[in-house]
């Protein structure tokens, strides 16, 4: 699978850094300030030549994995974590399954970082 189906793209990554996402990871959005260009690097060569390049994170599937807490409180009490292929959703589960909140995406790591976006958003992270 190409790595770029494994990563956020470059939207996202923005969107990220501008709510607070800690810019940590092992791939990262490299965008030439001159020309605009973006190319997906790894961690290493974004340290060595910060001066004419803006930086994003381009955090990975197990990477905002790591992020998304399992259970949130919602108005109906809490609510578990349900991930599937490019559909990440929370779910209380009464007599039938409850959904709090979803995102639906192109990619699983797409639809991950749609979520943690939701949850910073609505304060639940």
């Amino acid at each position: 699978m190409k790595i770029e189906n494994q990563v956020v793209s470059l939207k996202l990554a923005k969107e990220l850094k501008a709510n607070g996402y800690k810019q940590e990871g092992l791939w990262w959005w490299r965008v030439y300030i001159k020309s605009n260009e973006a190319t997906l690097t790894m961690d290493d060569y974004c340290k060595s030549n910060p001066k004419d390049y803006i930086h994003y994170v381009a955090p990975t599937v197990a990477e905002l994995g790591k992020k998304l807490p399992n259970k949130i409180k919602c108005p109906i009490g809490k609510a578990e974590l349900f991930l599937q292929k490019e559909f990440v959703y929370y779910a209380k589960k009464l007599k039938h399954i409850a959904i709090v909140c979803s995102e639906l995406a192109t990619t699983e790591a797409e639809a991950r970082a749609k979520m943690w976006l939701y949850l910073k958003k609505e304060k639940l992270i």
